[in-house]
Order: C-alpha cells, then structure tokens, then sequence
C-alpha cells in the first residue's frame, strides 16, 4: 500500500515542479502550534522543505497557534482554524479541501521532538531519506482531495497511518472517520466506534459504514456495554483520522459564533466532537459537574446531537504512534514492522519473520538493531541495539543499548550507559548563542510532578540526586518546597559550546 503511495506523492511533485496541473492536493493545509515561538519555528520548517521541494509549493500554508491564556486543546484549535479560514478566503471558503494537521504541544515523552515539533520529526523510513512525519504524512493522504468533497481532514502530528484509499469514501453527509481493526490493549487508549451490527464482523467492504456511537478512551466494561466488542472481546474499531464535509464546517462555527468565538477550558476534538454524533449517543461522557469543560460538552452535544459519524473501515490497515520514547526505539529498531512497511519496500523483508497477531495483523520480528538518522559517527563507534541516534556527531564512543541520542557531539572515548536520554538544545542567553544538555533515563516520567523527594530522575530521587550533584533544592524550582514539575525542573547548565554542554 505504501509504496503505491509514494509512488503517487512523487508524482505529485514532479508534476508541480514542471508546471503541471495533474494530481489534486489539499488547497490549504493548517498546522496548529501551541505558541507564537512555535508558530515561528514551524513555518522556517515549512519554508526549508518548499526549497528542498519535499512538500508541494501549491497549497497555502498556515500556521496557527493557540490564543496566550488558557490551554483550549486540539479542539480549541480546531474552532480557531476555521475561524482564521473563512475569514481568510470569505468567497472561497465552502470550496476548500483543507488538511488540518494538530501539532501544538511540547512533546514532553519525547523531548527531542519538544523543538521542532512531532510533525517535524525525523524518519528513518518514507518517501525521500531523511524525510519527516510532515512528508509521511502528505504522503498517505495525497490521493484522499480527489475522493472527497470539500471540507476538512483532522488528523493528529504524532501519527502515522497506512490504509487503502480505494476503500474509502467521504461523499456522505457530516463526519467520517478512519476505523482501524485493532486489539482492546489498544482500544483502552483510543476513541473507539461502536458500528451497527451487520458492520462489526469486519471486511474490506467500500465506502463508509454506519455508526451507531462513539466512545473515547473506554474501559472493557463500557465498551461491552455498548457493544464495541469483536472476536470474542479481543478487538474494536479505533479511531485516527477524521473528514468533515463544508456544510459540518458551517455548523461548528455558528457554535463557535454563540460561544463569542472562545472556549476556556481544554476541548478535545475527538472526545467533545465525535462522541455526541451517531443515533445512539447519549450525554453520559459529559459528567454533572458545573465545571468549564461539562458546561463547553453540554454545549456541543446540544450542538451536534442527532447528526450521523460515518466510518471506512480500513480492516488491513497499519497505525503507528510515534508518541513516547519507548515507541519511537521500536518502531525504528525493528521490533514492530515499521522499518520494512513504511519504508514503501526500499527496506527489504529479508532477516525479518512474518507472524501474525491474535487481530489478524502481520508483524515482522528479527534481531534489534540501532538506529542511525543524519548523523556523522567513526568507523569504529559501537552503538547498542535498540538505540536511536539523530543529528549527531560520534567519535569513536561506546553507546548503550536503549538509548535515544539527539543532536549531540561526543568526542573519542566517551561511553553512554544503557537506557539513556541524551540531547542539546541551543538557546539564546543574553544575546549569545549557548547550549544546554539535558539527559535522563529513557524511561522516566517526565509529566511527573510532586515535592523533590516523591519525583525520580536517573533512578533516584530527585531529592538525592540534587546531594550527589551538589544542586541547589531552592533554586531547582521556583516554588520551592512546594509540589513542582519534573519538565520545570532546572537541572542542566549552561555552556559554549555543544562538546562542553555534554561534558558538564
């Protein structure tokens, strides 16, 4: 499937790149970033990659970040987008094919992403070397504009989906949604759609399907109830990906016009959006409370109660979630079948075993490798399985396995224990370019929060560790003895250079 894929987004290119008008793309694609800084750095990445001529120079870009005060989510974003477009194109609006790509946040489980932002990342598989997930992504939903009207296709920055387009149709009123085949482990941290009954024994059947509600991030007990279940409760239909058609678009603004054009609270556009669509759905997710968010819920499913949530099943499907360290050092290193698929065959299948999963999925097993992407490393560096090095310059070091190294110079002689995060960060300090390293264990938490001794860092308390180092607890955070946040944290100095910052 992939490879079909690639196969038509280069064709795209070239085609744009000698002035053709052949394949249809998006008209406007939007990217949401979280601040005004972000916002900055997203649009000098969308202008490198128009020069490299990896994305297509024809639609209009757009990046938008969120109003400064309260954190309104990515389906706060979503109003926000709409707003800015219908504004920006008022004669041309109800005509446009508009990706919608939600990138806002810091990427806290994966803090080399915090920079540049997750669609940004690096790849070590796609369409062209050293491609991102912006590109994968344009990739897989290149050929969607000409199988849909005009409206908006909403997805997330930290995904990654490969599915037959031909399967698909988005010519039916209101939402429709991607519905992947996946297991209930899986389930239990998606949105999960509850079909009709003639629709749940699965199939490759085109075009969209009915469905009758939506359920996000349910427990086994719930989907139960509603009837989500399949393959004797062993799998469920998830969500990713979601089209929207203009007249949807229309309705969701005209709330947005009743709320003065502002939301204050977190707005999820999965959760608050889909789960009041369908015959079946009922106000049970929004809770009692005369909270922000209950109040902003209620509001919406008054809204968008009674309207239809269509899905395409796209049963032979692959998703990977490229959202927490431990999943980016799988799916590069070969644990999943990543490397081979998303590589649209440059990536042979040699060395790898075909099993098949209890949901009927094929996934390749061999031997961990590591994994190295734009890096410059010495013939003689030895970098241990099941680890990630990007943007780096090795000497000849010794890096553990289970590591994740980003952006870093080591010199010859330096060692890397195993399961350790690594990265520098160039920051402007009193108008000078300075550098900070920061590293952890790929395996802390860093969303914890709590008082220093409660809070882990390098498997021991931070509380010890500010003894061993001989860091300051009142200047480690600013709230001092109070509860504080592991990513607030002022662990790390400041240097000159990059080969410095590490050495600190």
């Amino acid at each position: 499937m992939q490879e079909k894929k690639f196969v038509r987004y280069k064709k795209l290119l070239v085609e744009e790149a000698k002035g053709v008008k052949g394949m249809q793309f998006f008209d406007v694609v939007v990217i949401t970033a979280s601040d005004e800084q972000q916002a900055k750095i997203y649009e000098e990445q969308l202008l490198w990659r128009k020069q490299l001529k990896t994305i297509p120079s024809r639609p209009s870009y757009h990046v938008l970040h969120d109003p400064p005060g309260v954190k309104i989510g990515n389906g706060g974003a979503t109003f926000v987008a709409l707003d800015f477009l219908r504004h920006k194109y008022p004669t041309q609006f109800d005509g446009l094919r508009i990706l919608l790509i939600h990138a806002g946040g810091y990427s806290q489980r994966t803090p080399q992403h915090s920079v540049c932002g997750k669609i940004f990342a690096a790849l070590p598989a796609g369409p062209f070397k050293g491609c991102s997930m912006l590109e994968m992504c344009f990739a897989m939903l290149c050929d969607i504009p000409a199988k849909s009207p005009p409206g908006v296709m909403l997805k997330c920055g930290d995904d990654i989906i490969i599915f037959d387009s031909d399967l698909c149709s988005f010519d039916k009123p209101g939402f429709t949604a991607l519905a992947h085949r996946s297991t209930v482990d899986i389930a239990y941290t998606h949105g999960v759609f509850c079909l009709e009954a003639s629709e749940e024994s699965g199939g490759q059947e085109q075009g969209a399907a009915r469905c009758r509600r939506f359920t996000h991030k349910p427990s086994l007990e719930r989907m139960r109830k509603y009837g989500a279940l399949m393959n004797n409760e062993l799998e469920a239909y998830t969500d990713s990906t979601f089209f929207f058609d203009m007249p949807m678009a229309m309705r969701l603004l005209t709330w947005w016009d009743e709320r003065e054009q502002q939301v204050s609270c977190e707005v999820d556009a999965y959760g608050d959006l889909l789960q009041a669509l369908g015959p079946e759905a009922d106000d049970e997710y929004i809770g009692k409370g005369c909270d922000l968010l209950s109040e902003t819920r209620r509001s919406l499913f008054q809204a968008l109660h009674g309207m239809e949530l269509n899905v395409c099943k796209v049963d032979n499907s692959r998703f990977w979630h490229i959202g927490t360290i431990p999943e980016m050092l799988d799916h590069f290193c070969g644990s999943t079948s990543f490397l081979v698929e998303a590589s649209g065959g440059s990536i042979r299948q040699e060395g790898f075993a075909l099993e098949i999963g209890a949901h009927g999925l094929g996934y390749y097993t061999k031997s961990l490798t590591s994994c190295t992407i734009c890096s410059r490393t010495h013939e003689s560096a030895a970098i241990g399985t099941r680890s990630v090095v990007e943007f780096c310059t090795l000497g000849d070091v010794r890096i553990g396995r289970d590591c994740l190294l980003s952006c870093v110079t080591l010199k010859d002689g330096m060692v890397v224990p195993d399961g350790i995060f690594l990265q520098t960060v160039s920051i402007m300090l009193d108008g000078r370019t300075s550098f900070v390293t920061q590293v952890m264990r790929t395996s802390d938490d860093v969303k914890q929060s709590g008082t220093l001794d409660k809070m882990s860092w390098l498997g021991m308390s931070m509380k010890q560790a500010c003894s061993v180092l001989g860091l300051d607890e009142e200047t480690l955070h600013a709230l001092k003895g109070e509860a504080g946040k592991f990513w607030e944290a002022r662990l790390y100095p400041v240097a000159e250079s990059r080969e410095q910052s590490v050495s600190l």
